[in-house]
């Protein structure tokens, strides 16, 4: 068996713009599905359309119950994709036919997921759009977790493992940023196409740029120079099963889990945290998720020293109990006399404490 090559910094950077473009397509669905389907009356007042029925049902409405059922969709196929993956034998190797394969329509339900063909209030949307949801899902997984799975392989030394994990972190802010632009961007075309057009229009720019970015690593980087490409012949399922018998384990994936639900209502929700608690404009969702992100990662030195002397137990508590605060701290948004700008800036503060602290422990798991 051949020696494989230690991956450049330069191979390294090819592989995290991948991480650009698939951050962007999954932060358009997490930051503006809810936004663009279940908009507030300040959007109505725009011009959006309710594409959706509006109602609930057992207390849930569509968009909530579309959404829902997408994540546990996408937890059912992890394992399917994982297991398809492994064992694929092909002479790209086991991740990069399916980054490829992924891709082009994982952009493109990206784009599809905001056509309503129907008329407003239709139930004919809502299934088009659950439809579309759980395809986007599926092209998520499809391409993310082969991408995840080379990470280990290129990351085969101390050294490009600390590179890949800072370079990957730089690429998921940039890609999670750019899709906090959507509104910005759409005002450009909002007065020559209207309001669910020019969403549109900038979703569809969006997703060609991150379909480009997506194609970068798949096309530039030759799996079988740095991985282990041998077809696994145990089953991802049985891998799984084996590894929740750690107890350590299911208590970590718990954690996990709240965090990420917590985290998924933080940003689906921030921007009615800032029209409809705050009263300011959606535009002001990307200035003040800048300077979340800047004291992010201001907080990251400082993350690692006290991890050395703490233990990252010990930090990530801490930042848990911090983002229980932030939390209470939003819901208060309105109830109190501080100019909105402030409070937003209050917020995005506060929350930028915990999103250091916990984003040291994804971002180093490659280490």
């Amino acid at each position: 068996m051949s020696t494989k090559k230690t991956a450049t910094n330069k191979v390294l950077w090819l592989f995290a713009i991948g991480q650009l473009g698939w951050s962007l397509l999954s932060g358009i669905i997490a930051n503006w599905l809810v936004f663009f389907y279940q908009p507030s009356q300040e959007e109505l007042d725009k011009g959006q359309l309710l594409f959706i029925p509006k109602g609930t049902f057992i207390g849930l409405t569509a968009i909530g119950i579309i959404t829902a059922f997408g994540r546990i969709f996408d937890a059912v196929t992890d394992p399917f994709i994982a297991g398809k993956s492994d064992s694929l034998k092909h002479k790209l190797g086991r991740r990069i036919p399916f980054m490829r394969f992924a891709a082009v329509p994982f952009g493109i339900v990206t784009v599809l997921i905001f056509v309503s063909p129907f008329g407003e209030k239709s139930m004919g949307n809502a299934i088009f759009l659950f439809v579309f949801a759980m395809m986007f899902y599926f092209c998520m997984t499809c391409y993310c977790t082969p991408y995840n799975a080379l990470i280990p392989e290129l990351g085969s030394t101390q050294n490009t493992r600390i590179n890949l994990s800072t370079f990957i972190s730089v690429t998921y802010f940039f890609g999670t940023a750019i899709a906090y632009l959507v509104p910005n961007i759409a005002g450009f075309f909002l007065e020559s196409l209207g309001y669910a057009a020019s969403f549109r229009v900038t979703i569809a720019i969006l997703a060609a740029v991150a379909v480009i970015c997506m194609l970068v690593p798949a096309f530039l980087i030759d799996e079988n120079e740095y991985a282990d490409t041998t077809p696994s012949k145990s089953t991802a399922f049985k891998s799984l099963l084996a590894t929740f018998r750690n107890k350590g384990f299911r208590i970590f994936v718990c954690s996990d889990i709240l965090y990420w639900i917590g985290l998924t209502l933080f940003q689906t929700g921030l921007s009615f945290y800032i029209t409809v608690l705050l009263g300011l404009d959606s535009g002001m969702t990307f200035p003040l998720f800048a300077i979340m992100t800047v004291v992010s990662l201001a907080f990251y030195p400082l993350v690692n020293i006290f991890s050395k002397k703490m233990g990252k137990k010990k930090l990530i508590a801490f930042a848990f109990l911090f983002f229980s605060f932030a939390f209470l701290v939003t819901a208060a948004a309105g109830l109190i006399g501080i100019p909105a700008m402030v409070y937003g800036v209050i917020i995005a503060v506060l929350a930028a404490v915990p999103h250091g602290d916990t984003g040291y422990s994804s971002t180093g798991c490659c280490g």
